[in-house]
């Protein structure tokens, strides 16, 4: 065997033993450094989803006692007549004309059980109401804004608005759907839960979309037609506005807190002087001096 063979043998041997020494590394050392990682790894998974599921037992627990507290009474047909009379005092209130509340009968709600899933267990009520009635675009922002307020587990389904005439009225539909569950603390009363300020529109937001009135878009020129005649005393001492409007030279007489029909437009009168007269326009206030149209104190662009 010459010196160069020899060399050649030692080089095999050292690569052979290279090889193993790299495959006994990585079956030794490595690959269960490695199994040990990804079960670490998945134990850390499984421990972090238990704790996210321990956190939205948690709250979600919290929020099934919050709905305990909203939702109607558990009996349903007293929930049914307790909310019935709210919506008919909260119409009332909001002095909505030709008002009617329809209420359904309570329909039962059941969810499957969770120790049986074949068996179901009934949770409460869903009953729907239907509010009918007329009212100015001022008033049913009010109302509506009450109703967000009132801490009952209900919600509005459908809501269908449409003007009326020239009084500057809106004929509206309401569907709204309320929940009694079997969990509420309570047999007749309602909720007095408070509700608190969180992403819902504000208050200047209700007023803002009553002065933006996208009823009344393409009519500001009815406004250029109603203008301030005279202002008189009657036989008690009430000062009276008269607006008369141009074209069909109709006079209307209007006392202090009281309403000027022009349609599409929520317009009241607040206090009279004996030169001029504060108006509320959609929420705004302006003085209008004997002579002017409302239009020109608004400083509306009359549609082309």
């Amino acid at each position: 065997m010459n010196r160069r063979t020899k060399w050649l043998i030692l080089g095999a041997a050292v690569v052979f033993g290279l090889y193993f020494a790299d495959g006994l590394y990585r079956s030794q050392i490595e690959q269960p450094t490695a199994q040990l990682n990804a079960e670490l790894d998945r134990l850390t998974k499984e421990l972090s989803d238990s704790r996210d599921a321990q956190h939205q037992a948690k709250k979600s627990s919290q929020r099934l006692v919050s709905y305990h507290q909203r939702a109607l009474p558990y009996d349903p047909q007293l929930a049914r007549s307790a909310y019935q009379d709210w919506l008919l005092k909260l119409v009332e209130k909001h002095s909505v004309k030709s008002s009617a509340v329809d209420a359904s009968q309570p329909k039962e709600i059941d969810i499957r059980s969770r120790v049986n899933r074949k068996k179901r267990i009934a949770v409460g009520h869903s009953l729907m109401y239907t509010l009918r009635g007329q009212a100015s675009l001022a008033q049913w922002t009010d109302l509506l804004y009450e109703f967000s307020q009132a801490g009952h587990l209900h919600k509005i389904r459908s809501l269908t608005l449409n003007p009326l005439g020239s009084e500057g009225q809106l004929d509206a539909s309401v569907t709204i759907e309320v929940l009694s569950l079997a969990g509420a603390t309570r047999k007749d009363q309602l909720s007095d839960w408070p509700v608190l300020a969180t992403d819902q529109p504000t208050r200047q937001d209700y007023d803002n979309f009553v002065r933006r009135n996208l009823f009344a878009r393409g009519f500001a020129k009815a406004l250029y037609d109603v203008q301030l005649k005279a202002i008189t005393y009657d036989r008690q001492g009430q000062a009276e506005a008269w607006f008369q409007v141009a074209g069909s030279g109709q006079t209307q007489v209007v006392k202090g807190q009281q309403k000027l029909g022009v349609a599409l437009h929520d317009i009241s009168v607040e206090e009279i002087l004996p030169d001029r007269v504060l108006i509320h326009v959609n929420r705004d206030p302006y003085w209008i001096s004997l002579g002017q149209s409302i239009g020109e104190v608004c400083n509306i662009k009359e549609a082309s």
